[in-house]
């Protein structure tokens, strides 16, 4: 089972464009709607609030990234609600799968570092955005994190994000970054 959902908010605009430019248009009142989903085996659901988050970093002095390499930590949660261990087997009713036993999360992203830490898009230069758990554990964007056991409940997962050099010339700005996370159960 996985789940991908994001830690930046991102907007897009799409234009449809008719091929036939001599087309009717359609009478006022009419349209259509598109509706897409998945039905997904999952131990946990995903607190809405941890869908979709936007982490504001106050600025960040140059100085300070230049003596200690790094930014100011900012955290922020994945929460995991109602989660049940065991599993159903949708293809015998009344028979059971084997329980749910642990989490895997992933953090992905446009990449920088050597691929080490999330890239960072905009005005500024010379920074990168870095990812560590709770246990101090570095995620690196694309590759899954060490295996977290499965509770009952509710689950809280905490993590930290911080600006770090990149090696090239510092050059004050603004910059943000969009980056995905997955949960894997198994």
């Amino acid at each position: 089972m996985k789940t991908l959902k994001h830690l930046a908010i991102t907007s897009c605009l799409a234009l449809l464009i008719s091929p036939d430019a001599n087309a009717q248009p359609p009478a006022q009142g009419d349209g259509v709607v598109t509706l897409g989903g998945e039905v997904i085996d999952s131990a946990c659901g995903l607190e809405l609030a941890s869908a979709d988050q936007s982490i504001e970093m106050a600025p960040e002095p140059i100085g300070r990234i230049l003596r200690n390499t790094m930014g100011e930590p900012h955290p922020f949660q994945l929460r995991l609600v109602n989660c049940s261990l065991s599993r159903p087997d949708p293809q015998r009713p009344g028979a059971s799968l084997p329980d749910w036993q642990h989490l895997q999360v992933t953090f992905d992203g446009p990449r920088d570092r050597e691929g080490r830490s999330f890239a960072a898009s905009g005005f500024s230069q010379g920074v990168a955005f870095h990812i560590w758990d709770a246990a101090g554990q570095e995620s690196v964007p694309g590759e899954p994190m060490a295996l977290l056991p499965l509770t009952e409940g509710d689950m809280t997962l905490h993590y930290t994000i911080r600006l770090v050099g990149n090696g090239l010339q510092l050059v004050p700005g603004a910059h943000g970054a969009a980056v995905r996370f997955k949960l894997d159960y198994f």
